[in-house]
């Protein structure tokens, strides 16, 4: 399940995962980025890896993060008409797969800003959820969990107190969204600053992400998104969904 994709300096594990990869969440392996999170010597865990070549090029660390979602939906059929569903997104960083080439503080800011880069990804997908649930919501497009997927009403007002599925709905589309911005964000930051050693341009980019970060606060990481992937456990009341639906899958 895991699918670990190098980009150079970063491991991007950005994925949804299923109960099976959550199931190898091993204890003391994953650090989860919080408000105060710090990133210092000893979470980087692999020694193993010489990487020559990535000492060649100025590289002073791999680092191994990525944006892990989840989605969760009411246990009950009898609640699909009235239980709303529950989407996680968190960012998480693999100390096992993370190697520390250089002893630096330049190396553990390089870290710090690419596991905010990170964080932000999750920012970025619970607000592209957000958006699109308003979206529809201001269109007067009304959805509806069923066993056979979710079923759209447009401009329905009678049942809009039982509106579901909207989360499910668009679930993919925002994770995928968030998952394309630390990809593209990361890539940019290892092409224009890494390599080429320039660290005027790197506290631009520092600056650039705090006031990205500053700017989503509101979509920040909570600790029940954290706990949700610590414990491998749903909220009482529900389960893991079975399955993703793209929004480009409308069922009427």
């Amino acid at each position: 399940m895991k699918n670990y994709t190098k980009i150079i300096l970063c491991l991007l594990f950005l994925l949804g995962w299923s109960a099976e990869g959550m199931a190898q969440l091993e204890e003391n392996r994953y650090e989860f980025w919080r408000e105060d999170a710090k990133v210092t010597y000893d979470m980087f865990l692999d020694t193993t890896t010489e990487w020559k070549q990535e000492r060649e090029k100025n590289f002073k660390n791999v680092l191994s993060t990525g944006l892990w979602g989840q989605l969760d939906i009411p246990k009950k059929k009898k609640d699909w008409k009235y239980k709303k569903e529950k989407a996680y997104f968190c960012a998480a960083m693999d100390k096992t797969e993370s190697t520390l080439i250089e002893k630096s503080s330049l190396s553990l800011d390089h870290a710090k800003l690419l596991w905010d880069i990170c964080e932000l990804s999750t920012r970025v997908a619970r607000k592209s959820l957000a958006d699109s649930i308003h979206k529809m919501d201001s269109i007067g497009y009304h959805t509806q969990i069923t066993s056979k997927g979710i079923k759209v009403y447009e401009h329905d007002t009678l049942n809009r107190i039982k509106s579901t599925g909207l989360i499910c709905l668009f679930y993919s589309t925002a994770l995928n969204n968030g998952k394309e911005f630390g990809r593209t964000m990361t890539s940019s930051f290892l092409r224009e600053v890494v390599i080429p050693e320039d660290h005027y341009l790197y506290q631009e980019y520092r600056k650039t992400i705090d006031k990205m970060l500053e700017i989503l606060k509101e979509y920040a990481t909570t600790e029940e998104e954290i706990q949700r992937f610590v414990t491998k456990t749903p909220q009482p009341g529900y389960i893991e969904s079975p399955f993703f639906i793209d929004d480009r899958e409308l069922r009427g």
